[in-house]
């Protein structure tokens, strides 16, 4: 538009054209804003119910997967009849298999959801490793497997105990699902001057170096199935590397010399710098000789 062949009427009418587009457009960005705002509610509306029925899932399963497992544990002690321990001895498997399946959903849900944050106690690992070696015993036994422990530092560091069992249980798994019968695994605790290294080593199938980073995606299956028995749900890793980052931290796997080796790196946390809760065992419940549950 040429301003200096226009005259004072055309130039107040192109004046006021664009002053309502300009009108128009800001009208459109409010609406848009409200919208915007609006499905952002919504949105935190669903997460807020989503957690909610999260938590409330997660504790409908717990309890009576709790329950059961103590069943089991009681029926293969009190009764002599060797059918009786026997069909015990199945059913306690079969549902610690599908207690380690619930843990890894309602972990990777938690992920997705961000309900992840960090609560931090003092944190036993010998302890955690203890009881993981225990809640796998049925798959060791059964493929005659060896498990040494080490550490190289101390055995209580300041972390979440929740997401270190969860981390070290997953590795665990992979290892015994993923070793050779009769083979050894390596669980290793290290530490330098800034961070915890857990480690664990075992000389099974390996993974393919054209996978070494999908595997920790989910639902990823990349193994042949000489080893391992069943298929799983393929969330393990991506469990083990969602707490590792919640934790600041990391996780890699690399083979050499015949070993698959993973390994999680994690921060450490000065107990000053952060409010420490009374902490929970690794497991919400644990079994006695006693007719009763436990709880932690």
């Amino acid at each position: 538009m040429d301003i200096s062949q226009t005259s004072d009427n055309e130039l107040l009418e192109e004046i006021g054209r664009r002053f309502e587009e300009k009108k128009a457009s800001i009208k459109e960005m409010e609406f848009m804003t409200k919208k915007l705002l609006d499905l952002n509610e919504k949105n935190k509306q669903a997460q807020d119910v989503k957690s909610r029925f999260l938590s409330l899932i997660k504790n409908e399963f717990n309890n009576p997967m709790s329950s059961l497992l103590n069943l089991a544990n009681m029926m293969n002690k009190k009764f002599e009849d060797e059918k009786v321990k026997e069909l015990s001895s199945m059913m306690k498997m079969e549902l610690l298999k599908l207690d380690f399946s619930l843990k890894n959903i309602f972990s990777a849900s938690e992920i997705e959801a961000g309900e992840i944050a960090n609560d931090y106690s003092i944190v036993d690992i010998k302890n955690i490793y203890d009881e993981i070696v225990e809640y796998f015993s049925y798959l060791i036994e059964d493929k005659n497997l060896t498990i040494n422990y080490d550490s190289k530092c101390a055995e209580s560091i300041v972390s979440d105990s929740q997401k270190i069992n969860m981390i070290l249980l997953n590795l665990i798994s992979n290892a015994c699902e993923y070793s050779y019968n009769d083979a050894a695994i390596d669980v290793v605790i290290g530490c330098n001057e800034k961070n915890y290294v857990l480690v664990v080593e075992d000389t099974g199938e390996g993974v393919s170096h054209d996978h070494a980073k999908d595997i920790y995606n989910r639902f990823s299956h990349f193994e042949s199935g000489n080893t391992r028995r069943t298929a799983g749900l393929g969330l393990g890793l991506s469990v083990a590397r969602g707490f590792a980052e919640a934790l600041n931290g990391s996780i890699d796997n690399i083979t050499k010399n015949g070993k698959t080796i993973f390994m999680v790196t994690i921060p450490k946390v000065d107990k000053a710098e952060v409010d420490l809760s009374q902490g929970i065992g690794s497991n919400e419940f644990i079994f006695d000789d006693s007719d009763g549950m436990v709880e932690f």
